[in-house]
């Protein structure tokens, strides 16, 4: 399990914890703390309940439990226990909530429909996707709930995503290579503080 722990709603950094157990019988064991970033917004809830749920474009981190179900990269990895995608300059996160491949990773060239007006192109020159994990949300997706998130390289320390997980590209590599798909790893991210409204 990998949990990320805010201590308010509205704060952009907090605490990455590893977890693991041999089995469901045996208690969690911390083996390892991640510096990261979310949000510029903070952290929303997943739970539509909530009328300030995750929203496309809030500017906030998804608040809950979600799979964690491949890595992906530029380069070719090796030795990963995770299903894996190389991506490149064709490779698109679409979050246009009116497209057919809303939150889903495409190839602009072997798509069959061109019905998107707005994605996130993979391979950025910036590298904060040169490494990175696709966290399950929203899925199957629901317009406007939020798409294209998952754990990458941070900007600069501390600095706030778009509304993904971020961290240091030595502690993404950490994780990329201890996440194992046999083990069905998650993502549990919440905050401690009550909420200040809803």
């Amino acid at each position: 399990m990998v949990e990320v722990v805010t201590l308010y709603e509205t704060d952009t950094t907090g605490t990455m914890f590893l977890w693991e157990r041999s089995d469901e019988k045996r208690p969690w064991r911390c083996v390892d703390t991640i510096n990261v970033s979310v949000g510029r917004n903070g952290l929303a809830p997943a739970d539509t309940t909530y009328l300030n749920h995750k929203r496309e474009g809030d500017g906030c981190s998804p608040e809950g439990i979600f799979p964690l179900t491949r890595v992906f990269s530029y380069n070719v990895l090796n030795n990963l226990s995770m299903p894996f995608e190389q991506v490149d300059t064709n490779d698109l996160c679409v979050d246009d909530g009116a497209s057919v491949y809303y939150n889903m990773l495409i190839d602009r060239d072997t798509a069959q429909i061109n019905d998107y007006n707005s994605f996130e192109t993979m391979h950025r020159k910036d590298r904060q996707y040169a490494f990175g994990v696709w966290v399950d949300y929203n899925t199957p997706a629901i317009a406007g709930n939020g798409s294209c998130i998952f754990l990458h390289i941070w900007s600069s320390p501390g600095h706030p995503t778009s509304g993904c997980t971020a961290m240091a590209e030595s502690d993404m590599l950490k994780l990329i290579h201890w996440l194992d798909a046999k083990q069905f790893p998650i993502l549990y991210q919440h905050h401690l503080k009550p909420y200040e409204n809803n």
